[in-house]
């Protein structure tokens, strides 16, 4: 008896014990949280791909939603490359620490880069990156028949250290860059009120940082926090703008939490103090984003408000929504309507990001965007092929325009103009790309805007707004790690007032190389290969033909 008992007894265990494999979930990537390694990979501007960890956010096949954890870090503030580098293709096939980019062209165009990435311990991480650009050559000049002999190189090192705890992350860190050039020169041997002026400028700029970061997901809410110090100072004050310094404490941050497995909830916020000296108006400036996320397989719906507040220099409340809806349909469409807006702060950084020749004759107000509103299409009907078209209309107030010329009675240097104005812009264009495994690329995308500032008689504003823009990129391999590259960049401008249209930009550029041993690149690039003469949207001219070789190694 008591062995007929065992038997059923055991008869009963493995029965139930298929019915609870049977019963087990099934693996879903809807929910699943994938933790990307932050390994190192260095950025590479201008370059044709990039192996970093974009924002997901257009979902091609629904039920493969991935939720990449990434973190806050300003370690390549101050982009202001007036030259794009010159660089081979990125494919990290291998996890490599170390990087080391060295390229030489003519005018003394110089690009040089290393960084590494270091695992001190399994808790400690230390990221260190140094780089050099610039050029010293003549290029045409604006105001003369004969050359300007330019000069421009800026330094850049940056360092980012990382503990973690248990539940959080420590991160501190900092940036100093220095940035030194000349104006291009005119007819006059002084400004005209006796001071002579440098023709050279020297920008130091600086950031002292310190982050907390959740790493727990565990932890009922996600938050995120970063605080520094930052400073701007210009050696050589220039006319109408002898304050040559700014300091600020930047703060940004946020706060999330799940509501279920498809809601979210969160807050993200930044303030900035802006601090002068006695002729510019210290401010500060206080922006809050509230969100709400649904998201299931087919739809991903975002409702927040940006709410940003400012307390002198335009002060007030201004408020600017950010909604967005993505429909995905059959799998490989996407339609979506966003709406968004904010203010941007127009600090020396900023500014400087835009053009480093700027000149300003009174304090500059943040831009204030009350909507940016954009449809779009999206469809991938072939593995590789990519579609989208799309359209839109924004208004901004006090809207950046860049303007070369020189102030009048002052002919002895030309800077570009910064100004101000409401303006609004309706765009709508199309772009394509096809991928082929890793042997053929190719992209191709164009817009059309139609710009209007919002004040008659200062039209000549638009003097270097795009009327439509088109880029083309090709990227091919030829026969083993050999590579070529091709793009072209056209941007066509619009006659204003009594003003002839500026020169339509006009960039064919062709690159090759080859890769030894995935570890080392060998490079060479052609840029302005039509040799045209244009001004960039900086307000200054473009080198003409640049050729520009070199190498990447990874260790």
């Amino acid at each position: 008896m008591r062995r007929k008992e065992i038997i059923l007894l055991g008869m009963t265990l493995l029965a139930c014990f298929e019915m609870s494999a049977q019963e087990q979930l099934k693996d879903s990537t809807l929910n699943r949280t994938v933790v990307v390694e932050n390994q190192y990979n260095p950025e590479i501007m201008d370059a044709f791909k990039v192996n970093v960890l974009p924002e997901i956010e257009e979902p091609t096949v629904p039920k493969r939603h991935i939720d990449y954890a990434t973190n806050s870090r300003l370690l390549t503030g101050w982009r202001s490359s007036l030259m794009p580098a010159i660089t081979a293709r990125e494919e990290q096939r291998d996890v490599y620490r170390g990087y080391l980019r060295l390229a030489y062209g003519n005018r003394n165009n110089t690009d040089l880069k290393a960084g590494y990435l270091w695992d001190i311990t399994e808790r400690d991480r230390l990221n260190v990156m140094g780089s050099l650009y610039g050029m010293k050559g003549d290029i045409p000049s604006l105001n003369a028949d004969e050359n300007w002999n330019s000069r421009f190189f800026r330094t850049d090192i940056s360092l980012d250290y990382k503990h973690d705890f248990r539940k959080v992350s420590l991160g501190l860190g900092g940036v100093f860059a220095s940035q030194v050039f000349n104006y291009m020169p005119g007819d006059e041997n002084n400004v005209g009120n006796g001071t002579s002026l440098s023709d050279k400028q020297h920008y130091t700029l600086g950031e002292g940082y310190l982050r907390v970061t959740s790493k727990d997901d565990d932890l009922p809410v996600q938050f995120s926090l970063q605080s520094g110090f930052r400073m701007f100072d210009r050696k050589y004050a220039l006319p109408y703008a002898t304050e040559d310094s700014e300091q600020s404490v930047h703060t940004e941050g946020g706060i999330s939490g799940n509501i279920d497995e498809r809601q979210e909830v969160g807050l993200s916020f930044a303030m900035n103090n802006m601090f002068y000296g006695d002729l510019l108006k210290d401010y500060t400036l206080v922006q809050i984003n509230p969100y709400y996320v649904i998201r299931n397989e087919a739809i991903r719906f975002r409702a927040g408000v940006h709410v940003d507040g400012q307390t002198a220099n335009g002060s007030g409340i201004k408020v600017a929504p950010d909604v967005k809806f993505d429909f995905v349909f059959a799998e490989h469409y996407r339609f979506y309507a966003h709406a968004t807006g904010g203010t941007a702060l127009n600090d020396y950084r900023s500014l400087n990001g835009l053009t480093p020749y700027w000149l300003q004759s009174e304090q500059l107000h943040s831009s204030y965007t009350p909507v940016n509103a954009r449809v779009g299409f999206k469809a991938s009907p072939l593995i590789g092929l990519g579609i989208e078209l799309f359209g839109g209309y924004r208004v901004t107030k006090d809207e950046l325009f860049v303007l070369p010329g020189a102030a009048d009675g002052y002919t002895n240097y030309l800077y570009s103009s910064l100004l101000q104005e409401k303006a609004t812009v309706a765009y709508g264009g199309g772009a394509l790309n096809y991928t082929y495994k890793d042997w053929l690329d190719f992209a191709v995308d164009g817009t059309y805007y139609n710009w209007d500032a919002d004040v008659e008689g200062r039209e000549y504003l638009l003097y270097l707004k795009p009327r439509f823009e088109l880029n083309v990129s090709l990227h091919a391999r030829i026969v083993g790690d050999a590579y070529a590259e091709a793009g072209y960049h056209y941007q066509n401008r619009k006659a204003v007032d009594d003003l002839k249209a500026a020169a339509a930009v006009n960039d064919l550029r062709l690159s090759a190389g080859y890769c030894f041993f995935n570890r080392l690149d060998v490079f060479g690039r052609i840029e302005n290969l039509l040799n045209k003469k244009y001004i960039l949207d900086t307000g200054y001219p473009v080198q003409g033909f640049t050729v520009l070789g070199g190498i990447n190694f990874r260790f």
